[in-house]
């Protein structure tokens, strides 16, 4: 009778165990403090100056957290009205948008974008451009050329106009064509949200960051985040690259789909509002009917909504999510509409991607119990790369070790006491050295253009220090065997 008696005890444990983030899920509290101890270890670990969260839970913002610097050499420290470049999550903003005036009447889902269009116009060839719509360009359906993404002008600099960027004037840039039959698989593509850009201009009449600022951001109460390109903003944060240096902060003509600047209690607002609610009061608020919220939320084809996406994380939960990344800038924003909890990360700096990613991955566990795969590929990437840089490391020591001991025997001497002097080997080495040197150099730590995260950068580091000494040793020829 006793062993009966504890079985619904025993039930009760086994369920709190196996439930998918039962307990964790509940004590936001236990998060948060686990945040507080582990963000700024990955700050220094990474080298992150900046890292602003905010988490949600049961549909109620539950806490805005701020770890770091806004300005690191003046010691200026985040707080609730810093701004953080957003990346791509400028696009779920556009869909609201766009979303607005499908709510106004003033366009369809199922328009082809042509049909708004005088400025500029896709081009047809193999494939119809009237096969275009407003829903395929949402969903990245549409079977537009892959983007490699915009890099961005530095402050003072001119920006191009949208016509000259959908024509593809821009480094790395090139002109927006239909590559695939739309509306038949998933295609990434920014210059869609460009093309989406120039549709609400056309139709209101009004420059994007203001129509953008007026027409949604205030009725979502959304009263810091903005679209306006104004690097000088005292309130925006400084961005920083793989090696901690400060690095300009990129404006941006594709406003649409790389442009947001916002808060992290503002993207809060934009998770809480894009929620169901039990008389939906809140949900859209205004700017889009709670119909269309929950058709921008559902899938097109794939995981891709309309400004969103949809991961399925377990047969009872899904995520819905964008993430974004401009040069200094790493960020992510979701929610699980089942549980009414979220959250949203911001950083400003290069490597501030691996931090999201652990954060977000910890996240993820609080919520369903389960580590997501990710994390092992992420931690995989980390110790291979890692192995890469202390082989190469050893090699490069072992390698100046053996020519500072044949310089100690006399083997080798300085270029000018060698009878016979290869001047022109010597110059055509020193500046190919040289010229491999400053290229990785300026694309990784002045333009900040290589992928050095999950430890790449130590590898790069490695490479350059192997420039270095056969720069160096060019200076110091073997002497000539006599025999």
């Amino acid at each position: 009778m006793s062993i009966l008696k504890k079985v619904p005890v025993l039930l009760v444990i086994i369920l709190c165990i196996w439930s998918p983030g039962l307990s964790s899920a509940e004590n936001v509290g236990d998060f948060k403090l686990h945040l507080d101890k582990k963000i700024p270890q990955l700050q220094q670990k990474y080298g992150v100056a900046g890292v602003a969260v905010g988490i949600v839970q049961h549909g109620k913002p539950a806490y805005i957290l701020h770890y770091g610097y806004a300005d690191q050499s003046r010691k200026i420290a985040l707080n609730e009205d810093t701004l953080f470049q957003a990346g791509s999550i400028s696009k779920s903003l556009t869909a609201w948008g766009i979303l607005h005036l499908v709510e106004e009447g003033k366009l369809t889902l199922d328009d082809p974008v042509d049909k708004f269009l005088t400025r500029w116009h896709l081009s047809n060839g193999v494939y119809n451009q009237e096969k275009v719509t407003i829903r395929r360009l949402l969903s990245h359906t549409a079977g537009l050329s892959a983007h490699r993404g915009y890099l961005g002008a530095e402050p003072g600099k001119p920006l191009s106009t949208i016509e000259e960027s959908l024509s593809g004037k821009g480094f790395l840039n090139t002109p927006l064509t239909i590559d695939h039959k739309p509306g038949t698989e998933p295609l990434y593509s920014g210059a869609g949200y460009s093309l989406l850009q120039l549709v609400i201009e056309e139709i209101t009449g009004m420059p994007f960051d203001r129509y953008m600022d007026e027409q949604v951001m205030q009725p979502l109460d959304m009263q810091h985040s903005t679209f306006q390109q104004n690097p000088a903003n005292p309130k925006l944060s400084k961005a920083y690259g793989y090696f901690g240096q400060q690095i300009p902060t990129y404006q941006f003509t594709e406003q649409a789909a790389a442009g947001l600047q916002t808060t992290a209690s503002d993207m809060v607002k934009l998770i809480l509002i894009s929620m169901e609610s039990k008389n939906n009061d809140h949900q859209g608020r205004g700017v889009i009917s709670s119909k269309l919220v929950r058709e921008m939320q559902t899938p097109v084809i794939s995981e891709n909504g309309l400004g969103i996406f949809s991961r399925t994380l377990s047969e009872q939960i899904t995520l819905l999510y964008h993430s974004g990344d401009n040069r200094g800038w790493h960020s992510f924003y979701g929610w699980i509409p089942s549980t009414g909890n979220g959250l949203v990360i911001l950083t400003n700096s290069e490597t501030g991607v691996d931090l999201r990613q652990e954060i977000y991955q910890d996240w993820i566990q609080s919520q369903t119990g389960i580590r997501p795969e990710k994390q092992d590929a992420l931690m995989q990437a980390q110790r291979v790369n890692a192995l890469i840089a202390i082989v190469l490391g050893a090699w490069v020591s072992a390698y100046l070790l053996l020519f500072c001991i044949s310089l100690f025997q006399g083997k080798r001497l300085f270029i000018t006491k060698h009878s016979h002097i290869h001047v022109v080997r010597l110059a055509f080495r020193s500046i190919m050295l040289v010229l491999i040197f400053s290229v990785l150099f300026y694309l990784s730590y002045a333009a900040t253009l290589v992928n050095l995260h999950s430890g790449k950068k130590s590898i790069l580091v490695c490479i350059l220090i192997w420039l270095g000494a056969w720069f160096v040793t060019g200076f110091f020829p073997k002497k000539k065997n006599p025999y």
